[in-house]
């Protein structure tokens, strides 16, 4: 019982009870006061009950006491039987309440029967009255406390959500490390095997012009001339690994659908588009990285097994996902018409690759065997909500 009731239950039964001491005369006030103080050892001791068959056998005793009180000491009385209400209303479901009111109301009249007639009326207005307050009263706690769980339940989940960003958010970093450490070392081994064997070569041109500008400067002018432009390729080449060493160089621009088509188009001369659906927003490191390596995988091999003319991706930001759709016109072997594969059994390293990748973050991928061919990459986004 919620304390609003527990202060109303409690007047109804002091204040009448002190009220009709003054009210009318009595021949036992010794007597009245030990039922009344009776009448309130029940109610208190049925807040103190933790099984509810107890409460309900403590509710009965107490309508039944409070009924011989109304027989026996007049109207004032009545509301003591009121009170009795506070507890059972909230105690019973719908249906119980409803058959126990009803027969409280009966037992009631019947106990009161020989009061006057204003008295019953007065008496059955003031039951139905209460009843149908408290259990109004009773109804709007009840909503009170579903709301109050529901916040809790979303509070506790917009707390896991944001342990699953902070999770997702160091997985992302993870990954931007490895893509990162595998960038230095693709220039590393660049270094390496490019220009490394390019001085060694430049060196061994040296020598060798150095023996033969004394006796034929023709040739060796030719071979200086070479020398030249090896070291000019190597400047290139250096310049560029140390660009790509830039610091301040974002994995957005390594991992560049823009830059990627740019790329492709320069290389291969195939037609390029790039289509963006929705309000952009910032990705994660990780989502930029499966993203970009499923398109240049699909490209690739769309212009090495399709033959390709065209290559188009769209890009869908959603609220839930972004997914991407990388299409060409390439010829398709084996078509199903409108066929989804999903199956990395079915499919060849490349793509089992991409399948790979896609379902490390949750998502899923679907490889499209119409014309034109498509390969549809589903990751799922997390953005942190604030909740009001």
């Amino acid at each position: 019982m919620t304390s609003p009731l527990a202060y109303l239950r409690y007047g109804l039964i002091l204040l009448p009870a002190a009220a009709d001491i003054f009210l009318q005369q009595l021949d036992d006030y010794g007597e009245y006061m030990v039922y009344i103080l009776l009448f309130l050892a029940v109610t208190v001791l049925s807040r103190f009950l933790s099984s509810s068959v107890y409460r309900k056998a403590a509710v009965l005793v107490e309508v039944s006491l409070s009924l011989w009180l109304c027989h026996q000491y007049g109207f004032m009385m009545v509301f003591l039987s009121l009170s009795a209400l506070c507890v059972y209303l909230p105690l019973f479901e719908r249906q119980g309440r409803l058959w126990l009111a009803a027969g409280h109301l009966a037992m009631l009249n019947i106990a009161i029967s020989d009061y006057d007639v204003t008295l019953l009326v007065t008496a059955n207005l003031l039951f139905l009255f209460l009843a149908a307050t408290i259990n109004h009263i009773h109804e709007l706690n009840l909503k009170q406390w579903n709301h109050i769980q529901l916040y809790d339940e979303l509070k506790k989940l917009h707390f896991q959500q944001d342990e699953a960003g902070r999770q997702l958010l160091q997985f992302a970093h993870q990954v931007e490390s490895a893509a990162q450490t595998e960038e230095r070392n693709r220039i590393s081994r660049q270094l390496h095997d490019d220009i490394g064997h390019r001085l060694i070569r430049v060196k061994m041109m040296m020598e060798a012009a150095l023996h033969i500008v004394p006796h034929d400067s023709v040739r060796g002018m030719e071979m200086l001339h070479q020398i030249r432009d090896q070291l000019e390729e190597s400047m290139e080449q250096m310049r560029t690994a140390v660009k790509r060493m830039n610091p301040t160089r974002r994995i957005a621009d390594d991992y560049s659908l823009d830059r990627l088509l740019e790329e492709t188009s320069r290389e291969t001369g195939i037609e390029t588009k790039l289509t963006l659906q929705g309000m952009p927003y910032p990705l994660y490191p990780s989502h930029q990285v499966v993203l970009y390596k499923n398109a240049r995988e699909a490209i690739t091999n769309a212009i090495r097994h399709g033959q390709a003319k065209r290559v188009e991706i769209s890009l869908h930001y959603g609220d839930q996902e972004v997914h991407m759709e990388v299409s060409n016109d390439g010829t398709v072997q084996e078509p199903a018409a409108g066929s989804a594969i999903t199956d990395p059994d079915l499919q060849g390293i490349g793509i089992s690759g991409m399948l790979e990748r896609t379902k490390v973050l949750g998502g899923t991928l679907t490889v499209q065997k119409s014309v034109p061919f498509t390969v549809i990459t589903r990751l799922p986004v997390y953005q942190k909500r604030e909740i009001m």
